[in-house]
């Protein structure tokens, strides 16, 4: 399934492609260093970049995942990670697509990207015939939970822990 979709004036969403490897990097780790600066367990391994690279290159046209970019003319301005998830055969409902990654740059926020990233991923939701899609956010990332329950996500599960040392 070919995504392009123009957002307005020059801004499109396209595939990432290998060219655009340095950009999708940049924004995973700036991503990240934020997710980190709220919760110092969601901090990345100092192999982070190898391995991502890996992952990317392995699976950038593959079938079930979803590299996007949003584009400003050839500027990237935001990056969304989508890809097929199977749970257990244990259950009924199995299967979904799950948002691994959106980031929006900074000066590009409060503009509707991550609306228009979030609804590519509905509409390939749609075109694989599930029905849902999820994502897991930092439970003290306020700024992103309002752009989710805006979107019409709900919590569904929490994620307890206790730090053991």
């Amino acid at each position: 399934m070919s995504v392009q979709m123009v957002i307005e004036n020059a801004r499109q969403l396209v595939p990432a492609q290998l060219d655009d490897r340095d950009v999708v990097v940049a924004f995973f780790g700036a991503l990240h260093h934020y997710n980190a600066s709220l919760d110092l367990d969601f901090t990345l391994s100092d192999a982070w970049e190898t391995i991502f690279d890996e992952q990317f290159r392995s699976s950038y046209n593959d079938p079930n995942m979803m590299w996007l970019l949003a584009k400003e003319g050839n500027k990237a301005i935001g990056l969304l990670i989508a890809g097929v998830h199977t749970d257990s055969a244990l259950f009924c409902h199995r299967q979904w697509v799950e948002v691994q990654a959106l980031y929006v740059a900074d000066n590009y926020r409060h503009q509707e990207i991550g609306q228009c990233l979030l609804s590519a991923a509905y509409t390939w939701a749609e075109g694989l015939k599930l029905s849902r899609v999820q994502l897991y956010v930092t439970a003290s990332n306020v700024r992103a939970q309002s752009l989710y329950a805006e979107e019409g996500f709900v919590t569904s599960q929490t994620i307890m822990c206790k730090t053991l040392w």
